[in-house]
């Protein structure tokens, strides 16, 4: 939500608008209706996927200013030296198991006062592991994660030996992080964008990045204690294992920067700013 007063404000100051990672769903949080509505009131977009492409151009873009990019956070996978074992453990001061996972879960913000009970199925999960090592990183600013952060804290409290939990990895030790674990666990749209590139695990959990195009190496759950256990006993599954091996990540492109960054110094900006709305020769008599 942070980025709709900026472009409302270059809109009307009659700034051409580039809009990244348009076309995407995330039918349990408020981002969905924000995210369509930066579509609309931008020039160029630069989309991950070609089904989120068509689903710009569905909202009435000009399939001339719609380009499909791949994302750039898993570009910078490539891009960024990682830390290796060692320097990580140390950077975050805490060992890591022979079983890890990292712990990512925001607000479902379209539900009514769910953080404390979903979350707390999670918690109870997490309670039945055995020589497992959890990093928990804390939520964003959606209504209803204060309640997960003091949440985290207790239960960090309570596991110190076993459990670290931080505000922000930050990039480099984020990214870093996802060599060393099994497993995204949570509703964090990393765990369906850059973790596949890891050829690691992602339990996602309930509907809050339901839409999205995923890996198969994502499993789906609901915010159940039982249903979350199974899907982490299925990542250490032998046929799981083996599947992981094979993942091909649907938001990875070649050059993804320097494509955008070509477009946009190339591309006319001459009358870019008014927009003809773009029909689909489509029968909605329904």
């Amino acid at each position: 939500f942070e980025i709709y007063g900026a472009v409302c404000a270059a809109m009307v100051h009659r700034i051409p608008i580039a809009h990244l990672h348009g076309g995407e769903t995330s039918q349990g949080v408020i981002d969905e209706a924000i995210r369509h509505a930066v579509t609309k009131m931008s020039h160029l977009h630069f989309t991950a996927t070609d089904e989120y492409r068509r689903r710009v151009v569905q909202l009435g873009e000009n399939p001339n200013r719609v380009f499909q990019v791949g994302a750039l956070g898993v570009e910078n996978i490539k891009q960024i030296e990682l830390l290796d074992r060692r320097t990580f453990e140390k950077s975050i001061d805490f060992k890591l198991g022979k079983k890890n996972l990292l712990i990512t879960f925001h607000p479902v913000t379209l539900d009514n006062n769910t953080a404390h009970q979903q979350f707390s199925e999670l918690l109870a999960a997490c309670n039945s592991l055995k020589d497992t090592h959890l990093i928990f990183t804390k939520p964003n600013a959606d209504t209803g994660g204060r309640i997960i952060i003091r949440m985290i804290d207790d239960y960090v409290s309570q596991h110190m030996g076993t459990c670290r939990a931080f505000t922000s990895l930050g990039q480099l030790r984020y990214l870093s992080a996802l060599q060393f674990i099994d497993a995204v666990v949570g509703n964090s749209s990393s765990g369906l964008i850059e973790a596949p590139s890891f050829k690691i695990a992602t339990i996602n959990i309930g509907d809050r990045q339901q839409g999205r195009v995923t890996a198969e190496s994502v499993i789906h759950c609901e915010p159940d204690r039982e249903l979350i256990n199974r899907s982490i006993e299925s990542v250490y599954s032998e046929s799981f294992q083996n599947k992981l091996q094979h993942v091909q990540n649907p938001y990875e492109a070649d050059m993804t920067s320097k494509s955008i960054v070509k477009i946009i110094k190339e591309y006319p900006l001459k009358d870019i700013l008014k927009k003809k709305f773009f029909d689909l020769d489509v029968d909605i008599t329904c």
